[in-house]
């Protein structure tokens, strides 16, 4: 008996040892586990600050030059801005629109005059000399006047008109205007930022709008009269983006210098931002001729003519373009080198007569000769013009 009851309390201190070990090798592995989460979350950690630390790196590393490029954007930017405002300043008052004044009949009130603005101009000289559109001025039948930046009004005394190039002189009598710098309109580039100042609408004085010269040398044909019936083509036009609306015409296209570039005289009404202007070295002989003479010098031949069409040219067989003589003056210089009507003139001096002989003849001077190619009854043969003086 006694030997059973120490056999069975062996076996309960066997089993006792057995969940003591089993417990302490269960602490063992816990203990190892909880390790080994822990080194493995570490190691998760240093390994996500090395990838973001590389990529930190890498992303300044191609930053930087792009910030750089930014700043430098913005202060371009910047100094354009700068230079738009202050040309604005410096011209401003140079500017004036040009109203009409004529006498109308109103309902309850008689004959009123009534004064509209219908343009723009330019002062060029101190003395009260205008620079504006022939078109602008176009009715002798009535009375123009200018306003100027700051409300002053003068009647315009004197007006000198040049249709072959859309040009017209004004004189007030004045002593103490703000005389705006002419520029240089044969080194321009495509590009290039140009400030328009006007009266749009005729209404908004003092108007800026800005852009860039879009291409050069434009030909730019202009209607007007009933259904289009009188056309003009005018050579050399500065196409330009900037925003130039009825009443804009005459005003200055200036340079970010601050200098007259152009005359804006036309737009386009089916297509927007197209706008042209007409170099402003095309005006500077005719201001030179009336400071020096108080009139145009203009090289006349002495006839009347027409551009031929598509289909003239056509029937004409080897006439591609030209100018059909209409009429001859009988005592003209043409007259006197034998050039008669319905000869087609097709070269002056070499060059092509495309569609304006009146803008090829006025690029010479008075007194001097040039050669002309006629095409007359199938045949073409060359005469020496000496040009004379027109009115």
């Amino acid at each position: 008996m006694k030997k059973e009851e120490k056999k069975v309390e062996e076996e309960k201190k066997e089993k006792v040892i057995d969940v003591k070990s089993g417990l302490e090798k269960y602490k063992h592995l816990k203990i190892f586990g909880i390790t080994l989460i822990i080194v493995a979350f570490f190691l998760a950690l240093l390994l996500s600050l090395v990838v973001i630390l590389r990529y930190m790196y890498s992303f300044n590393s191609e930053s930087t030059p792009e910030s750089q490029e930014d700043k430098q954007v913005v202060l371009n930017v910047t100094e354009e801005e700068n230079a738009i405002i202050n040309v604005v300043k410096n011209s401003s008052s140079s500017v004036v629109s040009i109203a009409v004044s004529q006498l109308k009949l109103k309902s309850g009130e008689g004959i009123v005059d009534e004064v509209s603005n219908i343009g723009t101009g330019f002062v060029v000289d101190t003395n009260g000399i205008i620079i504006t559109n022939q078109h602008v001025v176009s009715d002798t039948s009535v009375t123009y006047k200018i306003i100027t930046n700051e409300g002053r009004e003068y009647e315009i005394v004197e007006i000198l008109r040049d249709d072959i190039n859309d040009l017209a002189i004004l004189k007030v009598d004045a002593t103490s205007l703000d005389a705006i710098e002419l520029g240089d309109s044969d080194n321009l580039l495509v590009g290039q930022t140009v400030i328009a100042i006007g009266t749009p609408l005729g209404e908004y004085a003092g108007s800026v709008t800005t852009g860039i010269i879009s291409g050069l040398n434009r030909s730019v044909r202009t209607s007007s009269g009933w259904f289009g019936s009188t056309t003009k083509v005018y050579e050399d036009a500065i196409q330009t983006d900037a925003a130039v609306n009825p009443g804009n015409s005459g005003g200055p296209l200036i340079s970010t210098e601050g200098k007259v570039i152009g005359i804006n005289f036309a737009t386009t009404s089916t297509a927007d931002n197209i706008s042209f202007a007409l170099p402003i070295n095309r005006v500077k002989q005719r201001l030179e001729e009336y400071r020096t003479y108080g009139k145009f010098i203009r090289p006349y031949i002495g006839i009347s003519y027409r551009m031929i069409s598509e289909f003239e040219a056509i029937y004409y067989e080897d006439v591609v373009a030209g100018a059909l003589i209409v009429s001859v003056d009988s005592s003209g210089p043409a007259a006197k080198a034998g050039i008669s009507r319905e000869d087609i003139i097709v070269k002056v001096e070499g060059e092509e007569v495309g569609q304006s002989l009146a803008y090829i003849i006025q690029s010479f001077k008075v007194g001097q000769e040039i050669e002309i190619e006629l095409w007359r009854a199938g045949k073409t043969r060359t005469v020496n013009v000496v040009l004379g003086e027109g009115d």
